[in-house]
């Protein structure tokens, strides 16, 4: 080959070499990898789990950051990125056999990549158009994490596009800017623009936390801000907890030495009221409270019909009311709804719906965990009908609301035989036959609404209905806060 026909080679080749790159250069939508000169940078050492953990049990070791098998656990990480990045997380999931999930943002938006979830094995991004990879174009099947194996997963976020991958294989690709991409509520964030991980019943250590900025990314100071006030989407219709779950330790030892607060909410198997249950729990997890369910019966409970809930509303319990260490918890708080009737341990009547009648070991065991959490010294409440639970409970043979002040719900108890006679009294009547001092009706506060008819008496608390969960809740949530730092509300 003389010259001249080696300089034709060279400039054939150079043509053909850029008619194959143009395309990606100039078509919209081509995913361009990270610049390879661009360092990963490593997140988990600026994580402090003390300020970081927005729910569940976190500890940093030289494993990496491991959380327990709470109910969404997860933590926001010390990183806001802009608009293009790669974030990659390694992981081994220990026990349980529910979601891990990377939390990022884009855009407007910040969704989830989730791996084995839905009791379905699914992975994808959630939420797309409010719906969930059940249903939205990211769903991707037969993807089961085995326990004890350590996975890598990868979120790459563009300007146009995000692609999830594990272990290498892209599994989700979808076209978006971000402008339809909601977090679901039960992994809600701090922060709207921060990357974070979490695990859904299931215990789980994350070995390594990367990310690697297309472009710059900024670095944000390590704690975890107040959430905004937002409208957020529809929850699963079933919570469902894990099988293989960890049961809460008979030694208060493990407790000892963890600093998160933990809340028991308590609802019924039947007819409990969702709003009463929803909004607490919201504002304990916000507040980096810990959050566990108990009801008679570990099996699916089902609220009252339009109380509050988008689809069907089921939650299944963590436990049963049998199975509870109260060593493990610093409050305890019964949801309304005239399911919680089937705790009343010293109601002498009975109700023409048989599933509020409850059971004597039920009712006896409600009794004896109420008077463990009054020995301890620890805060106990209820809203609305879960009121009446504390007033027909005993504790050295009296009603634990007797001579107490508390609010109580002027809406009707459930029809049944009272006092040996049919009748259907106001919900309040159960607190003032036990020896309670009532406050008039909506006394506190605006005489509008029932908002703010929350009332704090020594360790007790009461809230009037499911208008006052959302303030009952985050007076709680202060009052356990505040304790923890020795401060006073």
């Amino acid at each position: 080959m003389n010259a001249t026909e080696l300089n034709r080679f060279i400039l054939t080749l150079a043509i053909l070499t850029l008619a194959i790159l143009t395309p990606a250069i100039l078509t919209p939508g081509i995913l361009l990898a990270a610049d390879e000169s661009s360092e990963w940078i490593d997140l988990s050492k600026r994580v402090d789990v003390s300020k970081n953990t927005v729910a569940g049990v976190w500890r940093k070791s030289s494993e990496g950051l491991t959380t327990d098998a709470a109910r969404s656990s997860r933590l926001t990480l010390p990183y806001q990125p802009n608009e293009e990045y790669d974030f990659r997380v390694k992981f081994t999931r220990t026990s349980g056999v529910h979601s891990v999930a990377l939390m990022f943002a884009t855009g407007s938006g910040q969704a989830t990549f989730e791996i084995d979830a839905w009791g379905q094995h699914l992975a994808g991004l959630q939420m797309v158009n409010r719906q969930t990879l059940q249903n939205n174009p990211t769903r991707s099947e037969n993807h089961m994490l085995k326990n004890g194996r350590t996975y890598t997963a990868e979120v790459q976020v563009r300007k146009d596009r995000v692609r999830a991958l594990l272990d290498g294989k892209l599994l989700s690709e979808y076209i978006t800017d971000g402008f339809d991409l909601t977090i679901p509520d039960l992994w809600e964030m701090p922060n709207s623009r921060a990357l974070g991980i979490g695990a859904y019943e299931s215990a789980t250590t994350f070995h390594a936390i990367e990310v690697r900025p297309v472009t710059n990314g900024m670095i944000l100071q390590a704690e975890v801000p107040s959430i905004p006030q937002s409208s957020r989407p529809m929850r699963p219709a079933l919570e469902t907890a894990s099988t293989t779950r960890i049961r809460p330790s008979r030694s208060p030892t493990p407790h000892a030495v963890d600093t998160v607060k933990r809340v028991l909410i308590v609802i019924a198997n039947q007819d409990f009221f969702y709003r009463e249950y929803h909004d607490p729990k919201r504002a304990f997890e916000r507040a980096g409270i810990a959050v566990d369910v108990a009801a008679g019966r570990k099996q699916r409970c089902r609220p009252h019909g339009n109380s509050g809930q988008q689809g069907s509303g089921e939650v299944m319990p963590d436990f049963a009311i049998a199975d509870i260490d109260s060593s493990r918890y610093d409050a305890i708080m019964f949801s309304g709804g005239w399911g919680s009737s089937m705790y009343q341990y010293a109601f002498e009547g009975s109700y023409r719906n048989r599933s509020y009648n409850g059971d004597r070991n039920t009712k006896a065991a409600v009794n004896k965990l109420l008077g463990e959490f009054i020995e301890q010294d620890k805060y106990v409440g209820a809203l609305c009908h879960g009121v009446s639970v504390l007033a027909w409970a005993r504790v050295n043979g009296k009603s634990l609301l007797a001579g107490r002040r508390c609010v109580g719900s002027p809406r009707q108890s459930p029809a049944g035989v009272y006092n040996g006679q049919q009748g259907q009294p106001l919900s309040r009547w159960n607190a003032e036959v036990n020896g309670a001092r009532l406050t008039p009706i909506r006394s506190i506060g605006d005489p509008s609404t029932s908002a703010d008819d929350v009332l704090v008496e020594g360790k007790i608390i009461t809230g009037e209905d499911d208008n006052s969960a959302k303030l009952f809740g985050e007076t709680l949530a202060k009052l356990l806060t505040n304790s923890s730092t020795g401060a006073t509300p």
